[in-house]
């Protein structure tokens, strides 16, 4: 739109409202001030599918997923040459730290997986292309790994980089072991029952994608949002938000309270499974400036490991009855 006239001009003739002010917040966005509640129009470009997905998951989660209103023609929005635009509620945001956005927004995505959860039949086929998919990319990292360490240990002059690789190397190798044996669980698992929770994952992980208000909270941007499982959204989460204080137990009670153990082997894969091909191009330019590289990709799969770990830990022995190992003692004495 050229100008604010035309912007409201352009509301007025497709919407049943009557507005008093229109207001940008972003490039995309406009607040729009009526006379009974505001409203955003949003203007977005290509597959408009997640439209559909905004209303399934507005149906179950009607209280944390904002609308998306209908036009005069009972539209859910309106080209605009190689755009288009939807209108849904403005929320007026707080500001709240860190920790309490990951704490909201973790407790919402779980709301989403579970309210949107559907059990799906998969064949034979599909299975075999899901599982040889995983293995691939494990196959692939575990190539990468076997090749670099065998390349350093040859060498005599090696960098920093080259010393710090075959030092993380026993921890790099545990933790696509691990990954292999999840990916391998979850595998027999769904070979046998062939069928697979699937729910509405977001695609996105980010805190911005929530929005935190006096009243209540919402997800929002369902722009890369898909069916799958819930261990792709949760996963990401880890990566995304592995150094935010609480994070760790927040995931461990998620794997704790997943009933089903097929979603817990996949979420298990997905965070063990330490992508290598995301420094391959370290490998060939071993700076300082790549260890810190290597770090960053490798920390949240570390806490992964913890977090598995501590899943698998096995639960203490009962202490033995005090008076019963007195007696014993007794009997062997005499």
């Amino acid at each position: 739109m050229d100008d604010v006239n035309s912007l409201k001009l352009f509301i007025e003739e497709h919407y049943p409202i009557k507005v008093q002010e229109v207001k940008q917040v972003t490039d995309k966005t406009f607040k729009l001030t009526t006379d009974s509640k505001p409203y955003l129009l949003k203007f977005a470009v290509g597959d408009d599918e997640f439209i559909m997905k905004q209303l399934f998951a507005h149906k179950v989660l009607p209280h944390s997923v904002l609308p998306i209103y209908r036009t005069k023609t009972h539209d859910h929005k309106v080209a605009l040459g190689q755009q288009f635009a939807y209108l849904t509620d403005f929320i007026a945001v707080i500001p709240v730290p860190l920790e309490k956005q990951v704490s909201y927004y973790t407790d919402l995505l779980k709301k989403l997986h579970r309210e949107t959860e559907l059990t799906v039949d998969m064949s034979d086929d599909e299975i075999t292309r899901l599982h040889d998919r995983e293995y691939k990319q494990l196959q692939t990292c575990y190539g990468l790994l076997q090749r670099n360490m065998e390349k350093f240990e040859l060498k005599l002059d090696r960098s920093p980089y080259e010393w710090y690789f075959m030092m993380l190397y026993p921890t790099l190798y545990a933790l696509l072991h691990h990954a292999n044996d999840e990916l391998k669980k979850f595998y027999e698992i769904l070979k046998k029952e062939k069928q697979a929770p699937m729910c509405l994952i977001q695609g996105d992980v980010n805190v911005a994608n929530v929005l935190v208000s006096e009243k209540a909270n919402y997800l929002i941007n369902f722009e890369r949002s898909n069916f799958g499982m819930a261990g792709d959204d949760m996963a990401d989460f880890l990566k995304a938000y592995h150094q935010v204080p609480g994070v760790p137990n927040t995931l461990l009670d998620y794997v704790k309270n997943e009933k089903s153990a097929l979603l817990r082997h996949y979420f298990f894969y997905r965070s063990l499974c330490v992508d290598l091909r995301l420094v391959d191009e370290a490998f060939k330019n071993h700076a300082l400036i790549n260890i810190g590289m290597l770090n960053e990709i490798i920390a949240p799969h570390i806490l992964a490991m913890e977090i598995h770990q501590e899943f698998y830990k096995k639960p203490p022995e009962p202490p033995k009855n005090q008076a019963f190992q007195d007696l014993l003692n007794a009997a062997k004495k005499t």
